[in-house]
């Protein structure tokens, strides 16, 4: 497939953006000015929503659209619809930075609206309105713009109530932005009235970004409530696992590593050598999906974020590879925990490149044979469970690398203990027929069983 070509059951853009180009060029203005308005309005959503190489002049194109149709919607006979086009080119404005025009724009599409039976319409506009206005530091503003959605939008739809969510969320974000305490409290209770609304099935990402803002507000209140500190950071961890439901590697990297980021706070701030691991962990899996040529500021600062972990625990005379760190968490853990752990890591590792996933696995492996035996077994045993699921090439990759560092063991006590240990975790670990299937791959690459 070339670049130009768009996957099955796609949409591309590009070809939908020369579509409606071509129908525009079919459609004159002077005879069909309507029809030509519409087909403009549309070439401007389309450009303000398709990535391009240079995303200013996408968005700069869409606004030419938009003024285009705005020329033609006149608002006294057709105030629906200019105001639709006003809408869209208030989100361009606000993306490009310029929000005192783009709030002045919300403001007259839902002026325009109101008496024409569009409430959904003008509830979304009033969202967007307190948006640029918590943006501009208007926050009376903003929190007054959300409650007029919040009058206007209706929960009996799943559009409705992802509207609620959304203003409310916003709502949420202006309160806090206050910085005072009661700001902080009112935005939580707005977080947890529109995290009452959801279904994580109807409106995943909502319910990702409503959960990460509570991890956020908690961790807020953390830091000037000395004496509830512990508490709401613990709050905050559950917030921001919550949202890691949501927001995976595979689906959300982006907020995937801005949660993980959060997370490492919050699990950093509640102290201790175990916490310190878990934050360690959460930031490295932040500084592994930011990429530094996109989101440079926050890759700077999870990076940051985790040399300083590190020295914390150094301090505390646990100064370690990272790797062996994390096989130290494991080993810390309850079984729970540990599998979710080894299932990301191994998901994390398992879509490496070639040479860095063997190295990896193997590092990986290594660190964890040179655990006691116990300790050693849990781990072997959680990563059985987590590989036996993984595709036969994946799952072989996977057992090499054990094989491969028992190897590298040079005290042929701790080989013989961790070769035991791997073989009480096959049997532990793994139902019959698998258990047969691991040892017969295992025979056939040497593996002598102890």
């Amino acid at each position: 497939m070339t670049d130009t070509q768009a996957t099955p059951g796609r949409i591309d853009p590009q070809q939908t953006i020369r579509d409606l180009e071509a129908q525009l060029r079919r459609t004159p203005r002077a005879l069909r000015p309507h029809e030509h308005a519409v087909l403009a309005y549309r070439l401007g959503l389309a450009h303000a929503e398709a990535p391009a190489a240079n995303p200013e002049a996408g968005l700069r194109k869409a606004l030419s659209y938009f003024d285009v149709a705005a020329a033609i919607f006149d608002p006294r006979y057709d105030p629906v619809e200019h105001a639709r086009v006003l809408n869209g080119a208030g989100a361009v404005r606000r993306t490009l930075g310029e929000r005192g025009k783009a709030a002045e724009l919300f403001q007259t599409a839902a002026d325009l609206l109101e008496g024409h039976d569009r409430d959904v319409e003008r509830a979304g506009v009033f969202n967007n309105l307190g948006l640029v206005r918590a943006e501009l530091g208007q926050l009376d503003q903003a929190v007054e713009a959300c409650d007029e959605a919040l009058e206007l939008f209706e929960t009996d739809t799943p559009e409705g109530r992802r509207g609620v969510v959304a203003a409310l969320h916003t709502r949420g974000m202006a309160h806090a932005a206050a910085g005072t305490d009661e700001g902080l409290e009112a935005a939580l209770a707005d977080y947890r009235w529109a995290a009452s609304e959801l279904d994580v099935e109807e409106a995943p990402y909502h319910y990702g970004l409503v959960h990460h803002s509570i991890g956020i507000t908690f961790t807020t209140l953390a830091g000037g409530r000395p004496d509830d500190r512990n508490r709401f950071l613990r709050e905050a961890v559950s917030a921001f696992k919550e949202s890691l439901t949501v927001f995976t590697r595979g689906s959300f990297p982006f907020q995937y590593a801005l949660v993980k980021y959060n997370l490492g706070l919050a699990w950093a701030g509640l102290g201790g050598v175990v916490n310190l691991r878990r934050a360690l962990v959460a930031f490295e899996d932040a500084v592994g999906v930011f990429d530094p040529r996109l989101h440079g500021d926050a890759w700077r600062q999870a990076y940051a974020s985790l040399e300083r972990t590190e020295k914390d625990l150094a301090a505390r005379g646990e100064a370690s590879s990272r790797v062996v760190h994390f096989v130290n968490l494991l080993a810390a853990v309850d079984p729970r925990e540990r599998r979710a752990l080894v299932n990301e890591r191994l998901f994390a590792v398992m879509a490496q490149p070639g040479e860095q996933r063997r190295r990896s696995l193997l590092d990986l492996a290594l660190a964890g044979a040179q655990l006691e035996p116990e300790a050693a077994r849990a781990v072997m045993e959680t990563e059985l469970s987590v590989l036996i699921e993984l595709p036969t090439d994946q799952l072989e990759r996977g057992l090499r690398a054990r094989l491969e560092a028992h190897q590298q063991l040079d005290d042929e006590e701790r080989r013989t203990a961790a070769d035991r240990a791997f073989d009480q975790a096959i049997g532990d670990a793994l139902q019959g027929p698998q258990r047969v299937s691991v040892r017969d791959f295992l025979y056939s690459v040497g593996w002598e069983r102890p």
